[in-house]
Formats: structure tokens, sequence, C-alpha cells
């Protein structure tokens, strides 16, 4: 055997030697193809265990001719391919003599076996290396061949582990991929991979041609490329290739994020000459570095983002449509649409249609099920935006059956009805949290004392008391009343002018909270709560005054004639033990004191504690099925939200703002 002279360090060529096993295999097969084959084979050959004993690739090109095999192999970087640039007619993949080196990332021995012509005479010979002895390739003297026709076959033999993926379908694919540009210039080529031909065309679902004219480069010059634009019936990750002006891919790089095309699977091929030149000055493969590569792939990315925008349109266009007809579309048709209407729509065709291609569990949907979720999201554009993307998750997270409770349930009532419901619950549920902690915070029940904090703030959430005054509003008329009569409720502190409550802060200390409700027809129903003090608990003398400012106030002429009822409730953090046995009376509900004699007037005492846990149980019954759990965050934001101009400016302390969330406070003795 003779030994080639490999002009190059062992190093280097070990690095040449890695590559993944389906771009090694493309080497092999582009080493075919520029000895001018119209035929590359892959074979893979098997053991008993269905590992890769063996791989072999055949073409049916000119050989490697005995005396050319020094720069076949030997002069790296000084490739006869870059002398020739053409072979057989065809564009020539390899330029530097390298890329054979791949083989020897599949296994530690490969052999080239190789017929070529000599002055009308066959000749075969044969070339072996190792991977640990990169350095030594040996050949044999040539032999005749009897007649066997000109080819070379390489046999890449001790495989190495990890080829595994080159066994399924997939590598059939990425073939098709790497050639998918060559093979549509030189469509008489033919490559066979493990029995199976590798047809590009089979695998894409489209494909365009887009041309560009004078791409600017350095120095004033210009450029012209062509850029394809395939797109694939399977997965495929998004690259650019490099290419020669007749599709041989030199270089590839990453599609990134400029070029947003959901729901297509492709790849892109620029052809441009100016790479084959940057490829043969060793300058391609910086493509971050080179500008007039920058320049040409910009232009290029461009192209295939215009192409993209114009397929979405028209692949919205069709889907809308058949969304119209299967009356799902949640927009009703109008001749004529305004700037913001034209917006929603389109904002919503872009969102929906996305749905509709990543989701499989949308498609599957029945249609009343895909008409709710259209709604739903027209809904959530409009008013809330930010929600979308949580609400799609949630939706689609239903079961069947949900999603049909849910829109039979829209066929009695309105989304935002349902909406607004649960907001109101959760909104309850977060300021009945709030007001534990604002109450019986060390700190912040002083700070409560301030004028009409505490007052302000229960105005608007009376439903805390009685559910029946949750949208009631203040009247003028009995205000008035009830600051006539407020005698009856003994001396006010400092006779009801302000007075210091620590820091320098003055505050009234009772308050009183009315309300007035129509709810039936002709009788008006009255709300009044006497807030007391938090020092001061709920005693004998406090019952008898609310008794006698209750029959004062219902019976003053005002009202005379007017069928109202009355209830009185007297707040305060504790009661004493006399107040405690009075409010549980065998004959009456907990906490009422007393009735008028034809029941139109009722007196009510409870704590605090009592007051929020019998607000929080009503709640619960429907937060069984909302399961909305209120944090110490979620009520904050509510009371800063909602009642921001009355909370005390000291925040919650420490050991409120540790408190579980979740846990409620019970009267401090059973009643």
């Amino acid at each position: 055997m003779n030994k080639i002279a490999i002009k190059a360090q062992k190093d280097f060529l070990e690095n040449l030697s890695h590559a993944s096993p389906i771009r090694a295999i493309s080497e092999l097969i582009w080493n075919g193809l520029d000895a001018g084959a119209n035929h590359v084979a892959v074979r893979l050959e098997t053991d008993h265990l269905e590992g890769i004993e063996k791989i072999r690739v055949k073409d049916s090109g000119s050989g490697i001719n005995h005396s050319e095999i020094q720069p076949f192999f030997g002069n790296l970087g000084d490739s006869w391919k870059k002398k020739k640039g053409r072979n057989n007619g065809r564009a020539l993949h390899g330029k530097n003599g390298q890329g054979r080196f791949k083989a020897f990332s599949l296994g530690t021995r490969v052999e080239w076996n190789t017929i070529y012509d000599t002055k009308g005479t066959r000749m075969r010979y044969q070339i072996v290396g190792r991977a640990d002895a990169l350095t030594d390739l040996l050949f044999s003297d040539p032999v005749e061949a009897n007649g066997d026709a000109c080819g070379t076959e390489v046999i890449v033999s001790d495989t190495k582990d990890g080829l595994g993926a080159l066994m399924t379908d997939n590598a059939r694919n990425e073939l098709a991929k790497l050639f998918a540009a060559y093979l549509s210039q030189y469509p008489d080529i033919t490559i066979e991979y493990n029995g199976v031909r590798v047809d590009p065309l089979k695998l894409q679902r489209d494909r365009r041609d887009i041309f560009i004219e004078e791409i600017p480069l350095v120095g004033g010059e210009t450029a012209t490329a062509t850029v394809t634009v395939v797109e694939w019936l399977m997965p495929a990750k998004r690259v650019v290739h490099l290419c020669d002006a007749s599709g041989i891919s030199l270089h590839e790089t990453d599609a990134g994020q400029q070029i947003r095309a959901p729901g297509f699977d492709f790849t892109v091929y620029v052809k441009c000459d100016r790479f084959l030149e940057l490829n043969n000055e060793g300058l391609l493969s910086l493509d971050e570095l080179h500008p007039d590569v920058g320049y040409i792939v910009q232009s290029a990315k461009r192209a295939v983002k215009a192409h993209f925008r114009r397929k979405l349109f028209e692949q919205q266009s069709h889907i809308v449509e058949r969304w119209k007809q299967e009356q799902i579309y949640p927009f009703e048709e109008k001749e004529h649409l305004n700037a913001v209407e034209e917006a929603e729509r389109q904002v919503f065709d872009i969102l929906a249609v996305n749905v509709e291609s990543y989701l499989p569990s949308f498609e599957e949907a029945d249609t009343k099920s895909k008409k709710f979720m259209f709604r739903l999201l027209a809904q959530a554009l409009k008013d809330n935006p930010d929600s979308v993307q949580k609400i799609i998750t949630e939706m689609l997270s239903l079961k069947k059956e949900e999603q049909e409770t849910l829109a039979e349930l829209l066929e009695s009532t309105s989304l935002s009805n349902i909406i607004s419901c649960s907001k109101t619950v959760a909104n309850r549920l977060d300021f009945l949290v709030a007001l534990d902690a604002l109450i019986f915070g060390e700190d912040t029940k002083k700070k409560l004392l301030e004028r009409d904090q505490l007052h302000k703030i229960l105005e608007s959430e009376a439903w805390i008391f009685d559910e029946e005054f949750a949208l009631s509003g203040s009247e003028e008329r009995l205000e008035d009343v009830l600051e006539k009569h407020a005698g009856f409720l003994g001396e006010r502190v400092n006779g009801g002018t302000d007075v210091v409550v620590g820091e320098g802060k003055t505050g009234r200390i009772d308050l009183r909270l009315s309300r007035g409700n129509l709810l039936r027809s002709g009788e008006l129903d009255y709300l009044i709560v006497e807030l007391k003090r938090p020092s001061k608990k709920i005693d004998d003398s406090v019952i008898s005054q609310v008794k006698k400012y209750a029959m004062a106030v219902a019976g003053d002429e005002r009202f005379n004639g007017i069928p109202a009822r009355w209830k009185f409730i007297a707040v305060s953090n504790e009661m004493d033990q006399y107040a405690k046995n009075d409010a549980n009376q065998p004959d009456r509900p907990s906490g009422q004191v007393w009735i008028s004699p034809d029941r139109k007037i009722t007196v009510w005492v409870r704590e605090w504690a009592e007051v929020i846990n019998t607000a929080r149980a009503r709640l619960n019954f429907i937060n069984k099925t909302l399961s909305y759990e209120a944090s110490r965050e979620s009520s904050r934001a509510y009371l800063v939200k909602t009642h921001a101009k009355f909370i005390p400016e000291t925040e919650l302390s420490e050991e409120q703002e540790g408190m579980d969330s979740t846990e409620q406070r019970q009267p401090q003795e059973e009643q």
C-alpha cells in the first residue's frame, strides 16, 4: 500500500472529522455529485441488534483518477474544485478538499473503492484511512476493472455510537431540505437513501421564488439574489441557506425572530454569486462580520416577511369566510366599519387563526364551543387585551360538558354579566380580608378614627350588613331626621365635635351609616348603622339608646303616611355579657335585641367579627364554585383601588401582613 502525503497537522484533521451524522452523510453525497454523478445511493447495513454496522455511499460519478489522489486528499485548502468551478456542466459544492474527512465522524475506518477511466480503460483501486491515523491514508495500486462502471463507493465501518437517528424517516427528510434547491436546479439527479428516493417535492406544501435586484454592497457595488421559500409538510427548523447561483448550500444561518410566520414550517434558500466569491475567500461563514453577507441576508428576510404577510392575509381571509359560513364569527355583518371596528376585527382574525392553528383542542371542539370561545375572545380583546392568553388557556382546559354548560348559560345571560357576577364575589372576599385587617390591626384601628374614613368606605360596601342594600344610596331627608334625633344616642364625645385621636390627628368617634331602598312596591326599607368606637363595648346603655333612637326616627313626622320598614344596627369590636345575653334570646333571631309591635322596626347589635364572618358565609356558597382565594396582596390591591383616599396612611401592621389570607376571624365568644 502507498501513503498519501497530507499537508496538515493532526489536530486540524481531527477538527475536520467532526460533524453531525446527517451532515457527514450529506458531504459524502456532495462528493459524488461533484464527481459528476447523476445517481447517489446511501445504504445502511445493520447487525443482528438492528444497529448500524456499515454505511455505504455509492455514486455513478467519474471516480478518482489514480494520478490525482494527492489533489483529492492531500492538498487541503487548495481543492481542484476551487480551480475548476464546474463539472459535467454543474456547479461544484466542495472547494477546500475538506468534506471527505467528515466521514470519520461516522466510523473509525473509511475506505474509498473507486473506478475511473484512463485512455479508454477502466481501472480500480482502494483508499483506506483510520480515525486514529488521519495523516496516514493509504492507497493501493490500480488494477483493471473488467468493464465495471465508473464511480466511487465509500464504506464506513467500525461505526460510532449515536447514529440511531440515521435509521428514521427524519434523516431522509433532512437530506431533502439540504438538497432541495440543488435538486430543483438539476432535476435529472437522483439521491436514494436506504432504498427510498430523496424527493423534496413530495415533502413540500408550497414553493415560491422571489427575485431581488440591486442589493447595495460595500464599495457602491450591487448584487442580485433569488430567494426560494420552501414550505414543508412536516416540522422544520427555520434556517436560511446561503447558496451559490446554482442552489448549492455553502453555509446556513438561523432565520431568527425577524420572520414571523405562525403556522408555517419553512426553509429559505438565498442564491447569490457573491456568496460563492466570499466562500472562496473563506469569509462566508463570518456572516455576522462581513457586511455584504448581512446586506444580502437582510434583504432576503424582508422579502420573506412580505411573502408570509401576504400568505397570512390570504389564509385569514379564507378561514374567516369559513367561520362566517359556520355562523361562529362573533361580529355582525356591516357594510361600513369605522377605524376602531376594523382594527378590532383584524386583531381578532390574527389571534383566532393562531388559536385554530396551534391548539388541537379547539379544532376538536363542537360548533357551540367554538362560537362561545370566539365571543369570549372578542369581548376580551375589546375590554381587557392583557387577559386574552389566560382566557384562552382556561377556556381550553374546561371539560367538554363544562364548555357546553357555559355556552348554554350564555343563551340566557350575557358574558359580561357572568364576568361581573364573578368579579363582584371576588371583590367582596378581598374587601372582607382588608376590613378585618383595618379594624383589628393594632395600628390601623386607631387611624380609622380619622373623620369619615371607615364611614366613607362602608357607604359603598353596605352589603356587608344586609345584602338588600348593596346598591342603595343615601337619602337626604333620612339623614336630616337622623341628625335631628341624634340626642337619643347619648352625648357624643366632646359634644359631637372633633377629638384628638393620637399624633395630632382628630376624628369623630361615633358614626352613622344610613341607606334607603325601595324593595317592594310602595314600601321603603331603611338601614341605619351606628358605628361605635373600638374601645366602646356595646352594653345595656347602648342598646337602650339605639331603641329610643329607632322609635324616634321611625315616628318622625316626615315619615307619616309612608309605608316603611326600619333596621337599626349597632356595631363595635366587642359586647359585654349583658348585651350578648340580650342578643341571644330563644324567641328572636341571633343579634336582634328589639322588634316593634307592628314588626316594622328592628334593632340589632353586632360585633365586627360576626359581621365579617356572616358576610363571608353568604359569599362562600358561590365561592365553592368560583374557588377564589382572597390573599393579603389581592385584598390590599382592592382596598387601594376602590377606597384609596379613605385608607389610613399607616400600612397594615407586621402582624396583620403575616396573617394567613385564608384565616377567618371567629367571634371572641360563642353566642
